[in-house]
């Protein structure tokens, strides 16, 4: 009796022991990598995007026109996180709608979370710019060679026009024109002056004199020395036109700019 009643009392030791490792090991585990990952995403609307990506510095297409064209969209909502990169540059994320168009470029903000639970977001409410990316699709770009989680989301409903087509972006010239506003956002508006204002601009290159210019079209066509024409204070330079022959041939064809190669800043413009 004395040696099944020892055999008994350890077999209920290990079987104790047993239960309480596992629930150390239960308790030590982390299955989550992102509370906002595992969390509710309704507050972004309804998900239509939702990809591993390979980022690129040049924009690459997520979302076609065809997928946006029928929706009535109050918000767009990108969202980016599980980032996987093993280079020394720093992280960035944007969204824009073209491969070659920086118009109503928006950034994706840090959120939360550190190392590869960072949280990025960008929200978009402008109807002007939704109208962009409905018309030509949501391209994405970012720090070359990085991977990430990205999801797209709407919120269904009519968006707020604003008169800021293009606010905050940041621009690095080299020399050629680049996409700046493109036509949809302007052909169908009642405009009577457009502002282009450029802010914060550093070069650190060896030429003693900047230029900056706006045109209709890569070709130069109907260019504006805006570095000569606009008010300069300190490193910002303010351009506003009023004059009607000019801005119907931005509305006709869009907006593009140029600098002097290696010339930085941020670009707004607005419209009254």
């Amino acid at each position: 009796m004395k040696f099944i009643r020892k055999n008994i009392l350890t077999a209920v030791f290990f079987s104790v022991f047993a239960i309480l490792l596992g629930g150390a090991l239960i308790s030590c585990s982390n299955g989550s990598s992102s509370s906002d990952e595992d969390g509710d995403e309704s507050s972004y609307g309804t998900k239509i995007y939702s990809e591993s990506v390979t980022f690129s510095e040049t924009p690459t297409q997520i979302v076609s026109a065809e997928t946006l064209a029928d929706l009535s969209i109050k918000s767009l909502t990108i969202k980016v996180i599980n980032v996987n990169y093993s280079g020394s540059d720093d992280w960035w994320f944007s969204a824009c709608p073209g491969s070659d168009a920086w118009s109503n470029e928006a950034k994706l903000e840090w959120q939360s979370g550190e190392g590869t639970n960072s949280l990025y977001l960008a929200t978009i409410t402008d109807a002007v710019a939704i109208a962009a990316y409905k018309a030509n699709g949501i391209y994405i770009a970012g720090t070359d060679s990085a991977t990430a989680a990205v999801s797209v989301f709407y919120v269904e409903g009519e968006a707020e026009e604003s008169n800021d087509s293009g606010s905050g972006n940041n621009i690095t010239f080299d020399g050629n024109p680049k996409e700046l506003i493109i036509k949809s956002n302007l052909e169908t508006k009642i405009i009577s002056s457009i502002t282009i204002k450029l802010s914060e601009l550093t070069y650190s290159g060896s030429e003693s004199s900047w230029w900056i210019s706006i045109m209709t079209d890569t070709s130069w066509s109907n260019e504006v020395k805006i570095s000569d024409k606009g008010t300069w204070d300190s490193n910002n330079v303010t351009y506003i036109t009023t004059d009607s022959t000019e801005i119907n041939l931005y509305k006709e064809n869009g907006i593009y700019i140029a600098g002097l190669e290696g010339l930085t800043g941020t670009v707004t413009v607005s419209y009254e």
